[in-house]
C-alpha cells in the first residue's frame, strides 16, 4: 500500500493515528474490554436475548479471546481497532451466528465508555491507596518532632516559632480532602454506561442494572447521551490528582530548602541522594527535583483532558474518546508514582532538631507574644503593645541583636517613649515570654502547635484514616466480589450441565 493509496486506512492514519492508538489499547484496555464482553454475553443469556447453546458458545470464545493475553493482538490494517480485532477472534472461536451476537444492543460508543470507568476506577483506587501510605508516614513523623521546635514562615520570612510537627499536620490537612474528593470521584465514575449502544439505548429488553452488578458498579448512568457524552467524570478525577499533587509540591519545595547546605535541617537518605560527576562534596537529593518534575507530568497530562473536553461537542465524538484516555492514565499513573515515590523518601528523611531550636530561639519570632504579654499582663490595646515591640525589634536589630538581649530596662523606656505608660517586668518574664517552646505552648486552641492541641489532631487524623481504609477495603472487596461472581457466572453458562441456569435462576 503507497502512502497514496485510497483504500482504508491510509498508512500515514494507520501509522499516526491507528497503530498507536491499537497499541495502547492492546496495553490498558484489554483487560476491561474482556470483562464488559463477559458482562454483556451472560445479560443476553440470561435474558433470553440470545439462546443458550448460542450463549455458551459466545462465552466460551470470549474465554478463549481472552486468554490469549493482550500481546496475542499485534495492529492488523485489516483491523480499524482492537476492538475489531477481538471480535474476529471471537467470531473465529464460536463461529458467525454465535459469535456475532456480541455486538447485539451494544456499541463500540457504550464499550469505550465502560473501559474507561474500568481503569480509572482502578487508578483511583491505586492513587487511593498511596495517600493513605502517604498519610501515614506523615502522621508517623509528626510524631516525632511533637515537640521540635522550629521557625515558621510566611511571606519567605521567619514568622512565629512553631513544631515540625504543628507543620507536618499542616501538609497532612490537604491529604485528608484529597482521600474525600478521591472517594466523591470514584462515586462518579463507578457508574455504568453499557446498554446506551450508540447513545439511544436499544429495542431489545436488556437488563442495564444486571450488566452493572456484574462489573461490580454501583449503577448505570441512566441517560443514553451522557453515557456516551459525558465527560465530567474525566475532569474531576484528574482535579483530583491535580489539587493533590499541588499541595504536595509545596512540601517537596520546602525539604528541597531545607536540604540545602546553607540551611542544613533536613536530611535525605543515602539511598535517594546522587553525586556529582566532578565535584566531590555535593549530596544532591535530587529525588526531590525528579518528584517536582512529575508534578509538571500531571498538570499537563490534566490540563489536555480538560482541553480536549472544552474543544469537543456534547455527544459521541473521538475527542471524549480513544485520544483523552491517553493522557488521563497518564496522569493517573503519574500521581500514583509520585505519591509512592514521596512516601518513601519521608521514610528516610531526618530533621536537625538543635539547629531548628537555635534558629528559632535568634531572631523576632517571638516578638508577637511579648506584645501579647504586654496586653494581657499589663493593660496596652493590642495596637499600643505591637507599637511597644516593633520598635524594640528595630532597635534590637539596628545593633545586631535579637530579643535574647532584650531587658526589663530597655521595655520599660521604650513603653515610656512610645505610648507614655510605665511597663515593669521581670528578666525572667522576659525570658518566658520570648522562648520558643513556651510560646508554643500557650497556643493550645485547636489548630494550634501546643503539644496536647497537636497530639489530639494526630489522633483524630489517624481515625480519618482508618475510615478511609476501611472505604478502600470495602471497594476493592465489593470489585473483587463482584468479578469473582462474574466468572462464575461466565463458568456456569459456558458449561453445558449448566445451561439452564438462566433468569430467575442466577
Amino acid at each position: 500500500m503507497t502512502e497514496s493509496s485510497s483504500v482504508f486506512p491510509s498508512p500515514v492514519y494507520a501509522r499516526e493515528i491507528l497503530g498507536p492508538a491499537f497499541e495502547f489499547a492492546a496495553s490498558h484496555l484489554f483487560g476491561p474490554m474482556t470483562l464488559a464482553n463477559k458482562a454483556h454475553a451472560v445479560m443476553l443469556v440470561e435474558r433470553g436475548i440470545v439462546e443458550r447453546d448460542a450463549g455458551a458458545a459466545l462465552l466460551s470464545a470470549i474465554q478463549g479471546a481472552g486468554n490469549l493475553g493482550a500481546g496475542g493482538y499485534v495492529y492488523d490494517p485489516v483491523f480499524e481497532d482492537l476492538f475489531f480485532a477481538v471480535e474476529s477472534r471471537i467470531i473465529e472461536l464460536a463461529g458467525s451466528d454465535a459469535g456475532g451476537n456480541l455486538q447485539l444492543a451494544r456499541s463500540r460508543n457504550d464499550l469505550d465508555a465502560v473501559m474507561i470507568r474500568l481503569v480509572l476506577r482502578e487508578l483511583l483506587l491505586e492513587i487511593g491507596e498511596a495517600l493513605l501510605a502517604l498519610r501515614r508516614v506523615v502522621v508517623d513523623l509528626a510524631e516525632q518532632h511533637v515537640e521540635t521546635v522550629m521557625p515558621g514562615v510566611t511571606h519567605s520570612q521567619e514568622a512565629q516559632p512553631t513544631t515540625l510537627a504543628h507543620y507536618l499536620l499542616g501538609v497532612a490537612g490537604p491529604l485528608v480532602r484529597d482521600g474525600n474528593r478521591l472517594r466523591l470521584a470514584f462515586d462518579h465514575t463507578n457508574q455504568s454506561p453499557l446498554g446506551a449502544a450508540a447513545f439511544t439505548t436499544t429495542s431489545f429488553p436488556i437488563d442495564r442494572d444486571r450488566v452493572a452488578e456484574l462489573l461490580g458498579f454501583d449503577g448505570i448512568v441512566e441517560n443514553g447521551y451522557d453515557a456516551v457524552g459525558g465527560a465530567d467524570y474525566m475532569v474531576e478525577a484528574v482535579g483530583v490528582m491535580r489539587a493533590c499533587v499541588l499541595s504536595l509540591v509545596r512540601f517537596v519545595n520546602d525539604l528541597l530548602i531545607w536540604s540545602r547546605t546553607e540551611v542544613g535541617v533536613a536530611r535525605v537518605g543515602e539511598e535517594f541522594i546522587q553525586i556529582s560527576s566532578i565535584m566531590p562534596q555535593k549530596r544532591n537529593p535530587v529525588v526531590l527535583e525528579h518528584i517536582r518534575a512529575r508534578v509538571g507530568y500531571v498538570l499537563g497530562d490534566a490540563a489536555a483532558v480538560e482541553s480536549m473536553v472544552q474543544s469537543a461537542s456534547f455527544g459521541d465524538t473521538v475527542d471524549v474518546e480513544d485520544p483523552i484516555y491517553v493522557p488521563l492514565v497518564r496522569c493517573g499513573g503519574s500521581t500514583a508514582r509520585i505519591l509512592t515515590l514521596l512516601t518513601a523518601v519521608l521514610r528516610t528523611i531526618s530533621f536537625d532538631r538543635e539547629r531548628l531550636r537555635q534558629r528559632s530561639e535568634a531572631g523576632f519570632g517571638a516578638s508577637t507574644e511579648l506584645a501579647e504579654l504586654l496586653t494581657r499582663e499589663h493593660g496596652l490595646s493590642f495596637r499600643q503593645a505591637h507599637t511597644v515591640a516593633a520598635r524594640i525589634v528595630r532597635e534590637l536589630a539596628g545593633v545586631g541583636s535579637d530579643l535574647r538581649s532584650l531587658t526589663p530596662e530597655m521595655l520599660r523606656r521604650v513603653a515610656l517613649d512610645a505610648c507614655g505608660r510605665e511597663i515593669d517586668v521581670t528578666q525572667e518574664q522576659l525570658h518566658d515570654a520570648i522562648d520558643p517552646l513556651g510560646f508554643v505552648r500557650r497556643r493550645s486552641i485547636p489548630g494550634g502547635p501546643a503539644p496536647h492541641a497537636i497530639t489530639a489532631a494526630m489522633g483524630r487524623d489517624r481515625d480519618d484514616q482508618e475510615r478511609f481504609a476501611a472505604w478502600l477495603s470495602e471497594r476493592r472487596s465489593l470489585l473483587t466480589l463482584a468479578l469473582d461472581g462474574l466468572d462464575e457466572r461466565v463458568s456456569e453458562l459456558s458449561h453445558p450441565s449448566s445451561r439452564g441456569l438462566v433468569e430467575g435462576q442466577r
